[in-house]
């Protein structure tokens, strides 16, 4: 089924110990994001320009560390400092062939005890059959691990 459009929404929640305006910086500072934003040790996210504004674009490539294959773009549609960030973002392969597009909205709320509830939908569509937004179920649920041990670190 390769070459297939196919849509999908995607929700994702974890309840972080941090308060929503950590959970915000994290995404907010690229520094911070570089260390969480790859779902595993094997894999990459190089941002190369970074625009964390509303009609701002972030550029990046990602993939496995050794030879990323992924190139994409992040335009930021809405922001609310510590509570939404919404987005749409582009993947292509280094060759330029679109595999996905997506509107993606982070709501982070405050949880019971002072920390904070990452909501994550992710709207996409492939243009490459179901394997895009396999590749995003598994992305986002690795990614959030790594958030939460980063943010975990941070004390």
């Amino acid at each position: 089924m390769s070459n297939a459009i196919v849509h999908d929404t995607l929700r994702f929640e974890r309840i972080l110990r941090q308060p929503p305006q950590v959970v915000f910086a994290a995404y907010a500072d690229i520094d911070q994001r570089v260390i969480w934003s790859a779902p595993s040790a094997e894999e990459i996210v190089v941002f190369e320009s970074h625009d964390f504004v509303v009609g701002g674009v972030d550029h990046f490539i990602c993939g496995l560390r050794d030879s990323p294959g992924f190139a994409g773009t992040t335009r930021y549609e809405y922001i609310v400092d510590d509570e939404v960030i919404v987005f749409d973002e582009r993947l292509v392969t280094t060759a330029g062939d679109l595999l996905a597009m997506s509107l993606v909205t982070w709501a982070i709320t405050p949880a019971d005890g002072g920390g904070g509830v990452l909501t994550i939908t992710d709207q996409v569509t492939s243009a490459a059959g179901d394997g895009p937004i396999d590749g995003s179920r598994h992305g986002y649920t690795a990614m959030l691990d790594q958030l939460d041990a980063h943010l975990s670190k941070l004390g």
